[in-house]
């Protein structure tokens, strides 16, 4: 039991980091912990790892985990559990989970791309259309991906707008799936703070909701230099009265 504790003790020394180790259980002839991180190709993503090791198995055989990701489908969280576990098989006999966390870390995980279909083919009594305002992005090109990312995810049309010193953003499509869009965008990594370092999104507003038929086909990033061109791209889109209600009051108030 000594060399487990010990393994243990390793890991969190390692991952200090807030909310990145929790211990479970402790006891005479096994502990359970969990550890969250990020994986270096996909920052956006929080996923959770938790792990039963036991004296009487381990590390003569890899130990029992699971793999969580509010993100990622249960079977993709399956297929990354199943990928990791051939990981560990490598390191049968010796500590090991140190090992299968620099994997998941180091890993490209694949991650289902809903199409637009999907979301065009919703009965319009179910379909449902957000307006979001950000205050600002400093890192403006990981922020957008990462949004573009969550739409496909989702199965979410509409636009991501920039206009002047202005953000906003249009969401069409199933209300369960925009309201996962916007608890994602509050609580996961999206842009930098002041100092370059990794954080949350603190400044997300909902500026309108209603019920509304889906009238675009994709998501887009739109740049307007002018509120002409802003303007016409929303009659196009038949949002005509979300720009005179919702978008002039703000981008025209003096």
């Amino acid at each position: 039991m000594d060399d487990i504790l010990e393994e243990m003790q390793a890991i969190e020394a390692i991952y200090c980091g807030e909310n990145e180790f929790k211990l479970l259980s402790q006891g005479e002839l096994s502990v359970m912990f969990a550890v969250s991180i990020n994986p270096t190709h996909h920052p956006d993503l929080r996923i959770s790892l938790m792990f039963t090791l036991s004296i009487e198995s381990y590390p003569e055989d890899p130990p029992p985990f699971s793999v969580q990701c509010t993100s990622l489908s249960r079977k993709e969280c399956e297929d990354l559990k199943n990928s990791l576990k051939e990981e560990a098989e490598i390191f049968r006999g010796s500590p090991m989970v140190l090992s299968i966390l620099t994997a998941l870390q180091d890993k490209q995980i694949k991650i289902a791309q809903p199409t637009v279909a999907d979301s065009a083919a919703l009965n319009i009594k179910d379909a449902k259309m957000y307006v979001l305002q950000l205050d600002h992005m400093r890192n403006k090109a990981r922020y957008v991906k990462t949004i573009q990312r969550w739409c496909k995810e989702l199965a979410i049309v509409g636009g991501l707008i920039f206009y002047l010193r202005w953000i906003f953003i249009i969401l069409q499509g199933d209300e369960e799936s925009i309201k996962t869009y916007i608890q994602r965008n509050k609580t996961q990594v999206v842009d930098v703070d002041s100092s370059g370092r990794p954080c949350k999104e603190r400044l997300l507003s909902v500026l309108h909701v209603v019920d509304h038929p889906i009238t675009l086909t994709e998501f887009s990033m739109c740049d307007f230099k002018n509120n002409a061109d802003l303007k016409e791209w929303m009659t196009e889109a038949e949002l005509g009265d979300l720009y005179e209600s919702i978008i002039a009051p703000v981008v025209l108030k003096k």
